[in-house]
């Protein structure tokens, strides 16, 4: 080789430089792990008041076929003025309009589309599991109205609890506690209905019903579990529709599902969303003798999903109500 070291004292070096390089990537490892867990402890979401801001609707085409035998009635893309405005996971119908509830723990009160704008109340949940400065600490994801009229039933996911808020979402009067390990990690309940003495739960795994009552829990499996449950309503005659959803390679598939008697499930009614539209939240209106759906989607406060308002209404009169 001429002059320089001999191949063997090359050689011998080869072990403490293949040691030298493993021991730099552990440090470096260390060092992003450090970093993740820092950011990961820091808060990150911000208190905010309660405010009136403009909500916009833009009209948006969708194809009425593809959501028959419902009648497609009408379609907004809606934005907010207020970084709270998106990651809707939950609808009800209240006296003055709609209520949407974020999962980063925000209540969004804002009237029918009649105009292209609307002015919308955004609060942040007064109180809630785990420290209110955290997201994932505020994930609810289910909304109903307390059949006793208490108030307002929030579900969170990621500590799988239930709690009881006032009618005007300003304190807290009580939750209920599944425990942390009852259901995987963003795996818990999305969907929640009320009943005079019960409360029903819907992970969001779809594969189990769960109803609460004074005597205690019971437990039902769902026979034959379709897609991701995302939530859950009862139409005026009683019966239930579930909202699921199933992420595939060309984009959500969105459909509602019948809960028959048993536990089992009906034949999905498929919704001609877009690809990206992630459908999260449902709610029932009877309206002048029919059922109204409102549908909204998550736009996980991301471009390009969106947030959309759907109004679907049934086929024929709503059952049980009067003109």
């Amino acid at each position: 080789m001429g002059a320089g070291f001999p191949i063997e004292a090359e050689r011998s070096l080869q072990p403490p430089f293949r040691k030298t390089v493993f021991f730099s990537h552990l440090i470096l490892l260390a060092a992003i792990g450090s970093f993740a867990w820092r950011l990961d402890s820091l808060p990150d979401r911000p208190a905010l008041p309660r405010r009136t801001v403009a909500i916009h609707f833009e009209p948006v085409r969708l194809d009425a076929a593809r959501f028959a035998p419902l009648r497609l009635a009408g379609a907004w893309r809606m934005t907010g003025d207020d970084s709270r405005f998106g990651g809707v996971s939950a609808l009800a119908i209240d006296q003055a309009g709609l209520i949407a509830l974020t999962d980063a723990g925000a209540v969004i009160r804002f009237a029918r589309p009649s105009a292209d704008s609307a002015a919308a109340q955004i609060i942040d949940l007064p109180s809630g599991p785990g420290r209110p400065g955290f997201k994932r600490n505020r994930d609810a994801e289910a909304l109903v109205r307390d059949a006793a009229g208490r108030g307002w039933w929030v579900a969170f996911e990621n500590h799988h609890q239930l709690w009881l808020y006032s009618p005007g979402f300003s304190r807290a009067l009580g939750h209920i506690d599944f425990g942390r390990r009852r259901w995987p990690r963003n795996q818990g309940i999305e969907g929640m209905l009320a009943a005079p003495g019960e409360l029903t739960v819907l992970p969001e795994a779809g594969g189990e019903v769960i109803r609460l009552q004074r005597a205690g829990e019971t437990r039902s499996l769902i026979r034959n579990p379709v897609g991701r449950i995302s939530d859950a309503a009862r139409l005026p005659g009683g019966h239930i529709l579930l909202l699921a959803r199933k992420p595939t390679v060309s984009g959500f598939h969105n459909a509602l599902v019948p809960l028959l008697p048993g536990d089992q499930l009906g034949k999905p009614i498929v919704l001609g969303l877009g690809a990206l539209d992630n459908a999260e939240a449902i709610a029932v209106e009877p309206i002048s003798g029919r059922t109204r759906l409102w549908l909204m989607t998550d736009d996980n406060f991301r471009w390009p999903m969106r947030t959309l308002l759907v109004a679907l209404d049934l086929p024929g009169a709503a059952p049980n109500v009067k003109n």
